[in-house]
Formats: structure tokens, sequence, C-alpha cells
């Protein structure tokens, strides 16, 4: 076990110094205000916990006779990988995002460890070595009595994931982590240092970790694009732009106030362009400063899906967000927009959509969607080497790549 002393590193300090150096100043006032807000609303975690106790009992006294495989709980917005696991093993996620069980029952099982979250978050917010030793030790205790044959991770950085990592690799429990978002090669590789396997999107990615030297070959599986797609017979045109959010104010206070004035003048543009525009918030931004700021621009509903925004609009702009890429892969015009003074990969060098670095090449470009019937000119291909779609479902390409871990 790591000695007491240097968990406080292990679980928080690494993981704020990487964000750090690629420029987020502000990520570690975010990461504590996440595990304040934790402390908040832990009561009403705790009855939940009662709840999924139960159910997790019922579950196993009912006989089953599948392995066992522990979940990240923020892995339910891949329902193709969920069904899959389902038919082959015993799924039991753990996590905070609790909403796709409240109502479940025992179909979906949710095995509680909140306890375990609060002495790692008391211990990491008061520098207190005896809690995050207790929260490890406790932890072993929980996934003895699970006995998993696998984990599976949408990130191993956050604390309560770097936990489960340090302490599956006590146990010699393999893990597995799935890759959440886009990383640029430009910057210092945050995600998937502590899970014994990344499984990515694609070729491009696979070559990212190799030469970060963060992991070897046989450690890296290409997955492919996790979610199923279902590319449209017939594509219907509104004139419907979106803008993706992302919380550029983790580089630096100075980035809200730009991001406040793009946002205004991109909603003057596409209206004198004759566009329906609305703003799609990032999980990590302030939606109620935002629309104090921009009472004037339409937002996209809180609770709507990502994948919801994508099928019911037609052109999508962003900095270098996932979801801009993940738009593309759905058909739908996308453009990057590099207006932040922030590195980033060129989207258009790697083959996923237009890249422009001003409003008034956006303005062109908008003019020229005006003046054309062909809309599928504007259409880019995603390159299959930065992302590849598995030829059979994600959900059973994945169970191909875990049954040489098992």
């Amino acid at each position: 076990m790591i000695p007491k002393e240097d968990l406080r590193w292990y679980l928080f300090e690494e993981n704020i110094d990487l964000h750090l150096k690629n420029g987020l100043i502000n990520y570690e006032e975010k990461v504590l205000s996440h595990m304040d807000k934790f402390m908040t609303y832990y009561p009403c975690l705790w009855l939940f916990g009662i709840k999924s106790r139960f159910f997790y009992n019922l579950a196993k006294y009912g006989g089953k006779d599948k392995s066992t495989i522990l979940v990240h709980d923020y892995l339910w917005k891949y329902p193709s990988i969920v069904k899959q696991l389902k038919l082959n093993y015993n799924p039991l996620f753990f996590g905070l995002n609790i909403r796709p069980f409240l109502f479940s029952f025992h179909e979906n099982v949710h095995y509680p460890l909140y306890e375990i979250y609060k002495r790692a978050y008391a211990g990491i917010i008061n520098s207190d070595p005896v809690l995050l030793e207790e929260s490890f030790l406790n932890l072993e205790k929980e996934l003895g009595i699970i006995d998993p044959k696998l984990i599976v991770l949408d990130f191993d950085f956050f604390p309560e994931t770097r936990l489960i990592s340090l302490v599956a690799q006590e146990l010699e429990i393999p893990t597995v982590e799935i890759q959440h978002g886009v990383y640029s090669a430009g910057k210092k590789l945050v995600s998937g240092r502590y899970a014994d396997y990344v499984f990515v999107w694609g070729n491009y990615f696979k070559n990212l970790y190799l030469k970060s030297k963060i992991k070897q070959k046989q450690e890296i599986h290409i997955l492919g694009y996790p979610y199923s797609i279902n590319k449209p017979k017939t594509i219907q045109y509104h004139k419907k732009i979106v803008y993706i959010g992302q919380p550029m104010e983790l580089y630096g206070d100075q980035f809200l106030n730009t991001k406040i004035d793009l946002i205004k003048e991109l909603d003057t543009l596409c209206r004198d362009n004759r566009f329906q525009f609305a703003y799609k918030p990032h999980r990590m931004e302030d939606m109620d400063l935002l629309k104090k700021e921009l009472s004037s621009v339409k937002f996209c509903p809180k609770t709507e899906k990502i994948e919801d925004t994508i099928q019911d609009n037609d052109i999508f702009i962003s900095f270098n967000s996932t979801a801009l890429i993940e738009a593309a892969l759905n058909s739908k015009i996308c453009v990057q927009l590099k207006f932040f003074n922030v590195p980033t990969d060129d989207f258009e060098k790697l083959e996923i959509c237009q890249s422009f670095t001003s409003l008034s090449e956006l303005d062109h470009f908008l003019k020229d969607l005006n003046s054309t019937d062909d809309l599928k000119s504007f259409y880019s291909q995603v390159s299959s080497d930065f992302i590849e779609i598995p030829s059979i479902t994600p959900g059973k390409k994945f169970i191909e790549l875990i049954k040489d871990i098992i």
C-alpha cells in the first residue's frame, strides 16, 4: 500500500499539477467545489445508498452465476456497451451519477461507496492522511466483498476513481478506462495513467499514449467510437446553429469575458444571416451566470442530452469540444472556431471538419451555405484513423476486448 502521507498527492495533487501544466489555472478550484458540493448532498446520497444496498443484496442472493464487473456509472451513456455487459456478465455500477438508477429498482444495481468518498474528500480538503488511509482500507474491504473480475472506468484522474485504481492494483483486479473525450497532441495526457488498460477511439489516440510513454503497446486497445451511429437516409435542413460551450474559464478568469463576448457576436452574426442560434452549455459551466450575461441568447434545455441536441440541429460550432466531433460523426455540418488563445489541435488538418480563426471567415461560410442547394459539399467525413467506427456494435467490440483481459 502507498504510505498514507503520499495518498493526497496520488489522489489529488498530481491531477491538479497535470491540469495546471496544461494551462487550467482554475481547475483546482473546480475540483474543490465539486467535493464541497458532494458534502452538501451527502445525506441524500446516503439515503439513496440504503436503497442501493438493499437491491444489491437482493441480486446477490438471487443466485446470479455470471462474473461481476464493476462499472463506473458515467458509462451509462454508452447503451450498447451496457446492454452487452448485461448479457454476458453481472454489471454492478458505482459512482456519483445516480440519475439512471433512482427508479430502476433491481434492474440496474448501483453499489454505494459514499462513505468512502466522504472520507477521501474530507482527507483531501483537510490534508488528513489518517482519513485518506481509512478510505483506502475501507474500499479494499468493499472490493473484497464485491469480488469483481474487472473494473471499468470512464476516467481515472478524479479522487474517487484514482482511489479505485490504486486499491484495484493492490488487490490485482484489472482496470480498464474507456476514452471519454478528445485528447490534444499539444497537451499532457491526464487520463489513463493509473488504469491497467485504455480502450481508445482510434489509432491517433493509441499513438498519443505510446509517444507519452504512459502506456505500452499491449496496454492500449482500439475500441472505436463507443456510441452506435445511425446514418440518416435523408437530411432535413432547418438552418439551426448550436454553439457547443466549454468551461474555458478554467484557463483563467479573463476567458469568461472573452467567451461571453464571442457568444453575443455569434448570436448577432447568425441572426444577420437568418439562422437560428442556441448555446449548449457544458456541465462544468455556471449556467446562472451565463444566462444573466447572455439574456438575449437562446439556451438548449439544461436536461437535454447531447445526442438529442445533435439530432435536432443542423450546424455545430465550438472551439475543440468532443461533442463537435460527435456531431461530425453523425453527418452534421461542423466548424471549429479557434477563437481562444489556448493551444489546440487543428480539426481541419486532422480531417474532422473545417477550421476557422475569425468570425469574418465564419460569416463567409454562412453566406456560402445560404447560397447553395448542395449541402453535402459542406459535410466532412471524420478520418477513420482519428476515430474508428467498429464493424460490429460498440458493445460486442467491448466484450471481445475484455475477454482477453479477464
